[in-house]
Order: C-alpha cells, then structure tokens, then sequence
C-alpha cells in the first residue's frame, strides 16, 4: 500500500478513510483560511483544499505519498465557516432554520509520485426543520457547533433537526467518500 497522508485532524475524515480500509498518516496543514473577495462557494472549498494540500507537500519529507486534503463550507446567502463563537453560532443556526442551504465539500488529491494533482468538489441541498429557542440555546451549550461548518454536524446531535437532503451524506459531514474513494483506488492499484 502507498504511503497516504491525509492533510486533516478531522476526527469524521479520519474514521471515513479507516472505515474504508485506509490508514492514512496524519498531516494536518496549517494555513490562512480566509478567502478572496467574492469567492464563490465550490471554489472557495476547491481553493482551500488545494491550498492545504500544497501545504503539506511542502512539508512532506520520505517516500512519495498521494496527499489528500478537503474542505467544507456552509453556504445560506453566503459562505458560512466555522463558528467565531457562540453569538455566530446562533446567527448561523438561525440562518437555516426551517428552510435550505447548500454544504459543499472540495477536495485536492496529489500523488507525488506521478505528479498528477486532482481537485473536485460535492455539493449536497440540506433542508432543515424549524426549532425552539430553548431547542437552540440547548444545542449552543453542547461543544459540537464550534468545529463545523456552519455550526452543526449532520451525524450528531443536530441530525434529529435535518428534515431530509438531496445529494451525498458523506459531503454534509465533509468527506465525499463516493468520489474519494474511487480516486484513491485509481491512484492506489499500480
């Protein structure tokens, strides 16, 4: 098997590519995050995954690896990343409330060996149902808005508020598996 670095610290990702026969070294990048004026939503995850993954080759020393990075963003009249703090939680959660959004996941890949980088993303409609104050404020006093796009993670506590949605699962929770992992068996059956 070839040398995989995975170029995150997400706990989702991590247990995604374990779940699917992977045991990638992890190598999470650590890059400004902010974004062109005016950035669209897919290129915004697109640029930053790349940005990530670039990153990481840079530091990379030993064996060629194939690198994967991602990226993913909430996007309700505009792109909504990780919550600030509690006050941008709340705006965020508020924002999808009872209605739809988008949540779009990029992903780079590169194989050092070959040289060939790949970039893609998955975009995935989330409807959301309606919920209290007291439903929000509960939610806000758990620790899971704080590292997530747009304040919630679809496979916890906050599923019970999705109503339904059109697309990928594994995009909403940031790692379009479908799409990754039919890349990285390309990649990996030399």
């Amino acid at each position: 098997m070839r040398r995989i670095v995975l170029a995150s610290g997400s706990p989702r990702r991590i247990e995604m590519m374990k779940k699917n026969g992977y045991t990638p070294e992890i190598f999470p990048a650590d890059i400004d995050e902010s974004l062109p004026d005016g950035i669209a939503m897919k290129e915004a995850v697109m640029f930053l995954a790349l940005k990530k993954a670039l990153w990481v080759e840079e530091q990379l020393t030993g064996p060629a690896s194939i690198i994967i990075a991602a990226d993913t963003v909430v996007y309700k009249d505009g792109i909504l990343g990780k919550p600030v703090d509690k006050e941008d939680a709340r705006r965020m959660l508020e924002l999808i409330k009872n209605t739809d959004h988008y949540v779009a996941t990029g992903v780079a890949i590169i194989d050092q060996e070959t040289g060939i980088k790949k970039l893609f993303c998955d975009a995935t409609r989330v409807f959301c149902k309606n919920y209290s104050p007291a439903e929000l404020e509960a939610y806000l006093n758990t620790k899971e808005p704080y590292d997530k796009a747009g304040a919630y993670g679809i496979q916890g506590i906050f599923g019970k508020y999705i109503d339904h949605y059109e697309g990928a699962f594994d995009t909403v929770v940031g790692f379009p598996w479908k799409i990754v992992g039919k890349e990285l068996e390309s990649l990996t059956k030399k």
